[in-house]
């Protein structure tokens, strides 16, 4: 009984190393299949990131063709030179932009005070 007691331990210790070699061998190719994976994994994120800074790039290219800011429907409460391209608020006292009610005439406002002043010094030589 003591010499099958020994084969059994020396068979368990044989198949065990046997187990071991094979999961370790499990091990090293799930390792490189995970690094392979790992890579893989890298140049998908890289080629991801290339592609959506390529949709920006396009994007940015497309406002700046067929976007201005000038061409948008709210550009003339943007415009920085509206008061320059605005018209005053009248141009001489018959403006017929003016109604009776827009208080824009008011007595002793001379509106052509220089043409009026170069006509006197014209006269007065």
């Amino acid at each position: 009984m003591g010499d099958k007691n020994k084969e059994s331990t020396a068979k368990q210790g044989r198949f065990s190393a046997t187990k071991i070699i094979k999961l370790f061998l499990s091990f090293a190719v799930a390792a490189a299949d995970m690094t392979r994976a790992d890579k893989v994994c890298v140049l998908l994120q890289k080629r991801q990131e290339y592609d959506i800074r390529e949709l920006n790039k396009a994007m940015n290219e497309f406002r700046k063709a067929h976007q201005q800011p000038d061409t948008r429907k709210e550009w003339d409460l943007n415009d920085p030179d509206a008061l320059k391209k605005d018209k005053p608020a009248r141009v001489s006292d018959d403006d017929p932009r003016c109604g009776i009610s827009s208080l824009q005439k008011f007595l002793g406002e001379d509106l052509n005070e220089k043409e009026r002043k170069k006509l006197q010094q014209e006269q007065a030589r």
